[in-house]
């Protein structure tokens, strides 16, 4: 997982948000709201309760793109505890070949931007946004691993 994309708006650096995000805020007068969004809800790291969060899941939606920006949005579902809490800056999920198309895997491979969303429809009635960059790890690679007590470095 990567902490929020920096965006630059008239020429001073912000924490969230992009250029396009801000815009936007100024024109619909919405940039105090989504400040307080900013500072409430968005963190760079996977808070114990998202960890949690994510464990309960049996479904998330998995949103890539390709080196040109094609957008591709593809449901995953499995087991409670099928999206694995590595830490806190760290997920892995098990990618099925399906239909063997493989166009989240392609769009990986590209572009290693992705966007995970966890929704519980009936238990929490909330949905969880994360978003980060991606890395294909192939399953024995994974097995084969040594993860730290800590976690894994960042990729």
């Amino acid at each position: 997982m990567r902490g929020p994309e920096v965006g630059e708006h008239d020429g001073e650096r912000q924490p969230f948000g992009s250029c396009g995000e801000r815009i936007l805020q100024e024109r619909y007068d919405t940039t105090k709201r989504a400040q307080s969004f900013y500072d409430r809800q968005v963190l760079d790291h996977l808070n114990e309760r998202m960890r949690d969060f994510i464990g309960r899941q049996e479904m998330v939606f998995v949103s890539t793109a390709d080196a040109s920006g094609a957008c591709d949005s593809s449901f995953r579902a499995g087991m409670p505890g099928f999206v694995q809490v590595i830490d806190e800056h760290h997920l892995a999920y098990p990618e099925y070949r399906g239909n063997g198309v493989m166009a989240s895997l392609g769009n990986i491979l590209e572009n290693g931007n992705i966007g995970l969303l966890f929704i519980d429809f009936f238990a929490d009635i909330i949905g969880l946004h994360v978003n980060g960059a991606a890395t294909i790890i192939d399953n024995e690679d994974l097995l084969d691993r040594d993860v730290p007590p800590g976690g894994l470095e960042p990729l």
